[in-house]
């Protein structure tokens, strides 16, 4: 009899947090190339504040109930305070990923 019944189920979840982790260094990637494009003039978005119109990046990953899908949900709905960007697929998730990893 197997004493650890569920070995094999954490060997295959592990395997796949690995293609997942992977694919979200992507997803990060292209959140700082959209950021780069349609978010810096009113925000600072890298780790430093600097002067900026809007809140930091950094100040936003560091607010402490914040999660990456509240920031996605955000960036889908249109704001008075916002241009209304073209978000398309995955973009605001992308972006929002980008914004979470400052979280320290």
């Amino acid at each position: 009899m197997n004493r650890y019944p569920q070995a094999p189920s954490l060997a295959v979840a592990l395997a796949l947090f690995g293609s997942i982790a992977a694919a979200s260094a992507q997803n990060v990637e292209n959140g700082r190339h959209l950021s780069e494009r349609w978010c810096v003039e009113c925000h600072a978005i890298g780790p430093t504040p600097g002067k900026s119109k809007a809140q930091s990046f950094a100040a936003i990953a560091a607010k402490e109930k914040i999660t990456a899908e509240m920031i996605a949900s955000f960036l889908r709905l249109p704001h008075a305070t916002m241009p209304n960007v073209p978000l398309r697929g995955n973009d605001a998730q992308d972006i929002a990923a980008f914004i979470m990893g400052m979280k320290k």
